[in-house]
């Protein structure tokens, strides 16, 4: 128990009164310190430094004092490697005490890297039993693994973004560690370290990989997309010019169908003037009247149709003058020939007699 912790030595006693000895008991080699702990001495495991290279076959022991041979301690081991293979017996050790062993072994993979093995020792007692560990960390050496990229923020961005590219991965040792950048396309890489950044353009669109090495080995990533959408300043003049060749040409357009339009309707009106002219040489004109004279068209029996009649305005009458002089005057003048023609209905058939003197009217150009 607890309270049994003390110093111990060794009493001779014969018949009372007769002899009494006791052995030196304040010397140190003829007594006995027994220290009792509440808790148990904690297993001991070998080796306790692990480093091993990926691959290899590793071992480790695990072993617990069994005070109580017939109640020996039970050892159990946590976050063991999958591969992992496991023995356990009870020895007895060359002083004649005895341990309970527990051997493990497994294949050093990457994977468990790093990772805390722990080797569990439970003593059984009356109340509760007690537990107690030891613990060693495993030190992997492997070329580099499960290389890839991230991007930051997003692998579709709007141009002008900051986008920063990383290259992910595992690997032990760190020293000389070496990672290259390179885009689809491009012979030579296009960066070195772990993370490159740079400002988004349409020039950087395009697939990216990378690849990581140390002195075990090296490993490439997949490639990544990385899209980069938007215009930028040197997308922009070309736009413009676009649109404003689309304007001009759609204005060009639109004053040639003016222009066609037009000339179609001044060839209409003349036309329609040399026939009003031929129908007016047929009737009674004052062939001295003057510039801006209104004639009004009679026919040769003096009646006005039951429709309408005809009234004209013209500079000079074509048929009163050659063709070459109306066009010295028409240039002169500065002004063209102005004709137009009015309808005039009549309920009522009526002759009318009209004096081509005594009407007079002066059109305004």
């Amino acid at each position: 128990m607890m309270n049994h912790s003390d110093i111990y030595y060794f009493r001779l006693e014969m018949e009372p009164n007769v002899f009494r000895a006791t052995f030196n008991p304040d010397g140190s080699r003829k007594t006995v310190r027994i220290t009792v702990k509440d808790s148990p001495q904690p297993p001991e495991l070998k080796p306790t430094d692990l480093k091993v290279m990926e691959n290899t076959t590793v071992s480790l022991s695990c072993s617990a004092e069994a005070p109580c041979p017939k109640q020996p301690p039970t050892i159990s081991w946590s976050n063991i490697p999958e591969s992992a293979q496991i023995t356990t017996q009870l020895q007895e050790k060359p002083e004649k005490t005895q341990s309970v062993f527990s051997h493990m072994t497994f294949k050093a993979s990457y994977m468990d890297h790093r990772k805390n093995i722990s080797c569990n020792v439970t003593y059984p007692r009356k109340t509760s039993d007690s537990t107690v560990e030891t613990t060693v960390m495993l030190q992997i050496w492997f070329s580099p693994k499960e290389t890839r990229i991230t991007i930051d923020p997003s692998a579709s961005v709007s141009v002008g973004t900051n986008v920063t590219l990383t290259c992910n991965s595992k690997f032990n040792p760190s020293e000389k560690m070496y990672f290259t950048w390179y885009k689809r396309g491009q012979e030579i890489p296009i960066g070195q370290g772990k993370q490159i950044t740079f400002t988004g353009t349409h020039n950087n669109t395009g697939w990216y990989s990378c690849t990581a090495q140390n002195k075990l080995g090296k490993q490439s990533s997949a490639e990544i997309q990385l899209t980069v959408e938007g215009q930028d300043g040197h997308f922009m003049p070309l736009v413009a010019g676009c649109v404003g060749g689309i304007v001009a040409v759609l204005t060009l357009s639109a004053l040639g169908f003016c222009a066609r339009t037009r000339i179609k309707t001044h060839r209409g009106d003349i036309v329609g003037d040399k026939d009003s002219l031929h129908q007016a040489q047929d009737g009674t004109i004052d062939r001295n009247s003057t510039y801006d004279d209104v004639h009004t068209v009679t026919t040769q029996d003096n009646k006005i149709s039951d429709d309408y009649s005809v009234c004209e305005f013209m500079t000079q009458s074509d048929h009163n003058r050659g063709k070459d002089q109306t066009e010295e005057d028409n240039h002169e003048r500065g002004s063209d020939v102005v004709y137009a023609q009015v309808h005039m209905i009549h309920k009522k058939t009526k002759a009318i007699s009209v004096v081509p003197e005594n009407i007079y009217a002066q059109v305004k150009e």
